[in-house]
């Protein structure tokens, strides 16, 4: 069936509630089908920023807990101010980042304000998603498209620093380090009012002995923020990694061999860099941007400077981690959207005729990887360039993933897959004749999968067949 609607504008939101600050972005995301695709592909075509809301001082009950009634009076506060009800929504995703992943509420914050935010809101975490959202929402992204430079984008805010590198319009190697502006906060007469863990435990390893209530004197802070853009500067020129920047990692070090062309910074502290913020907020973040301007000459590299700063995050969050599927889709009519949270399992099957051995093993073998119980755990399985879309090889493929799941069919649990290739409904159908099964089927396709995900499923955007998908990753660390 051919489909015939041929644009569609979606209202999306993104909230990033920061170590210290959060704020909300309003986009508009324009979908066109694209003629000349076989397959009625629809293409994000246009991403155009609606409203951008205030910078707020994201909100603490204590040093361990997130004030979640205030930051939500906040966020709905920048929606009236916007002129958009939550029912206007339909896309967008919050997430939470660097030290505030780690408080002990956050994961139930993120959820709740993501169910509160739209009709289809992701809820995310996690330091190398994060890096890319801020890669895409500063424009490094798109510039190194543009210019056809590979460009280093450092997003710097209160509690991580998260790396991208970014070619040829792709985020290509990422990382992350505890390295921020308020992992020590103070008050006017210069008290600390704040000590993160990870601020302690640096303050530790350059000599210093930090409490709460205790005088934090300039030249402490210019201590400790020499430490941190050192630790920094290791983890970017991929040095071997000190004592300190160990400590400090908050993902696998950095992996990228090739040239970098130019260095951007974004993130609060990164308006400091760039001069753009003069107003101090009793905390380390001056002095970090002056480490980090400093030995930033280390790198012989240009400093360029990046289309969005402080929003970059927000503006990754709310414009860039919207995909949608093909429209030649299998979905059941009973599923309740939308669909949260599911992790991704790629079976690695090595042919693209396999038998249903090939397939059953394979899926078994992926189940296995990650410790998950067939027929109990929620997933998505994920098929890339997995079989030719032949009627017998796509038989022998249906039979396969059933075979594999005994206790899924057992308990009429619902099968969640996607694949590479435009076969979504071929498989989906065949399945079903071939079989006999009884579950509800989502099989999607023109999304590409891999094993880490975790996924979102929204309800059909366009004709009930192209649904909207947010590819993320959740890392909740209350250590």
């Amino acid at each position: 069936m051919s489909v015939k609607t041929k644009r569609k504008e979606l209202t999306s939101v993104g909230v990033d509630i920061g170590s210290s600050t959060s704020h909300v972005v309003f986009s508009q995301i324009v979908l066109e089908k694209n003629d000349n695709s076989r397959t009625e592909k629809f293409e994000i075509k246009e991403r155009k920023i609606l409203y951008s809301g205030p910078i707020h001082l994201t909100p603490f009950k204590d040093a361990r807990n997130i004030d979640f009634e205030h930051l939500r009076d906040l966020l709905l506060s920048d929606y009236q101010s916007a002129g958009f009800a939550v029912s206007d929504i339909d896309t967008g995703a919050v997430i939470i980042t660097g030290e505030t992943a780690k408080k002990e509420n956050a994961e139930w914050i993120v959820s709740a304000l993501a169910g509160e935010a739209g009709k289809f809101v992701a809820a995310t975490a996690g330091p190398n998603f994060e890096s890319v959202l801020a890669a895409y929402g500063s424009g490094a992204v798109t510039k190194s498209t543009d210019t056809g430079e590979t460009i280093m984008n450092v997003d710097i805010g209160g509690g991580s620093s998260n790396v991208a590198v970014c070619k040829d319009g792709r985020v290509v190697a990422t990382t992350a380090i505890n390295v921020g502006g308020r992992l020590v906060a103070v008050d006017d007469s210069h008290r600390i009012i704040r000590l993160e863990d990870t601020g302690r435990n640096l303050a530790e390893a350059v000599g210093l002995s930090l409490e709460i209530g205790q005088v934090l004197s300039d030249s402490d802070k210019k201590k400790l923020a020499d430490a941190l853009a050192r630790a920094l500067l290791d983890c970017i020129q991929q040095k071997p990694l000190s004592k300190i920047t160990s400590m400090l990692m908050m993902a696998p070090p950095l992996e990228y061999d090739d040239q970098i062309d130019c260095i951007t910074f974004s993130g609060g502290v990164a308006e400091y860099i760039y001069g753009s913020e003069e107003r101090e907020f009793n905390d380390l973040g001056v002095f970090l941007a002056r480490a980090v301007k400093e030995k930033t000459g280390e790198l012989s590299l240009p400093v360029g400077k990046p289309e969005h700063k402080i929003r970059a995050t927000v503006i990754g969050a709310g414009n860039f981690s919207l995909q949608v599927s093909g429209s030649t889709t299998f979905l059941s009519s009973g599923f309740k959207y939308p669909l949260r949270n599911l992790p991704v399992i790629e079976p690695h099957i090595g042919t693209r005729k396999p038998s249903s051995t090939d397939v059953k093993e394979a899926i078994q073998r992926a189940l296995s990887r990650f410790d998950l119980i067939e027929g109990v755990d929620p997933l998505i399985l994920a098929f890339n360039n997995s079989v030719r879309p032949s009627y017998d090889n796509l038989k022998e493929f249906a039979l396969g993933v059933v075979s594999a799941l005994p206790n899924t069919i057992k308990t009429q649990t619902p099968i969640f897959m996607c694949f590479d290739a435009d076969i979504g409904n071929s498989v989906g159908n065949v399945m079903k004749r071939e079989t006999g099964i009884n579950n509800e089927l989502l099989s999607i396709d023109e999304i590409f999968l891999k094993e880490g995900d975790f996924v979102d499923i929204g309800e059909p955007i366009i004709e009930d067949v192209v649904v909207p998908v947010v590819i993320k990753t959740l890392v909740f660390d209350s250590e």
